[in-house]
């Protein structure tokens, strides 16, 4: 459909919410997916549906798709790629993310790499964050457009697979980690009575100590400082192994409580206990 502004490829849940947001922002937009019936279902006054993806024609093309090989997939029809470019916004690594690259540049395009670090129904919100990475030229064409998304979207690096990096990192290792802790540990306080209202207060300093402690990792893995005053790794350690043995006596299995004292008698064990916790973030010895 020549004209329109964006092509979303991909209407599931965030795709869908995709669509929405830029049609909010005044876009007109094509939407396309495997199973035709969820792009039908997006269809406004600002929304057309097509079961074609390679007559949808639109200079930003945006993937939501299950992988950036699905993306890929979808979109082989389309074989001139001039005056394009492809946003994969698709679950993947850093090496998928140049896979896509060296897949659009190839038929005349460019390209940019995303990660989503939202909820759908954060989309259009001032606050939502998504990552993009790849030429900075390419960001400042089409930033304008993809900021409507995200408020507090940012262009991360050149190096296109920086945003996967970033977060399989962040997203991967700690806040999937830490949700799932979360989780497990209220599940089995509310079956052994706790009230959720105490639960909540209590995760809410959780978090704000975790926050300034977060803070406080990132200075000193940066500085290469890692003494403290506050507490040491071996503290750390020997609070785990109280608390595990707290746990278990009452049922819970306590899965990532003990993934961590595990890391971190590890690090006791390397000679590093008297370091904070940062410490942790150090190569092995």
């Amino acid at each position: 459909m020549a004209g329109c502004d964006v092509l979303v490829v991909g209407c599931g849940l965030m795709g869908s919410a995709l669509v929405r947001g830029f049609a909010g922002a005044g876009r007109s937009v094509v939407a396309w997916n495997r199973t035709p019936e969820r792009a039908l279902a997006l269809v406004e006054e600002r929304v057309a549906a097509v079961r074609d993806v390679a007559g949808a024609v639109a200079p930003l093309v945006v993937a939501c798709t299950s992988t950036c090989q699905a993306a890929l997939e979808a979109l082989e029809a389309v074989r001139d790629w001039r005056g394009r470019t492809l946003v994969t916004l698709s679950s993947g690594t850093p090496g998928d993310a140049e896979a896509a690259r060296d897949w659009v540049v190839d038929r005349g395009g460019e390209h940019l790499d995303g990660v989503v670090l939202c909820y759908p129904q954060e989309i259009g919100s001032p606050d939502a964050v998504i990552l993009y990475a790849g030429p900075s030229g390419t960001w400042a064409a089409h930033g304008p457009v993809l900021g409507a998304l995200a408020g507090a979207s940012r262009h991360v690096a050149e190096e296109v697979g920086t945003a996967k990096l970033l977060d399989a990192g962040m997203t991967g290792a700690f806040y999937v980690s830490a949700l799932v802790a979360h989780a497990e540990a209220v599940g089995h306080l509310l079956d052994r009575g706790a009230p959720p209202d105490v639960l909540r207060a209590l995760t809410a300093v959780a978090l704000d100590v975790l926050r300034r402690a977060s803070d406080e990792v990132v200075t000193a893995l940066a500085n290469g400082e890692h003494t403290t005053d506050q507490a040491t790794i071996t503290t750390f350690a020997e609070g785990a192994r109280a608390a595990l043995t707290a746990l278990r006596a009452t049922g819970s299995p306590a899965h990532l409580l003990t993934a961590a004292a595990h890391r971190l008698d590890a690090a006791v064990a390397e000679g590093r206990g008297g370091l904070g916790v940062s410490a942790l973030g150090l190569p092995p010895r």
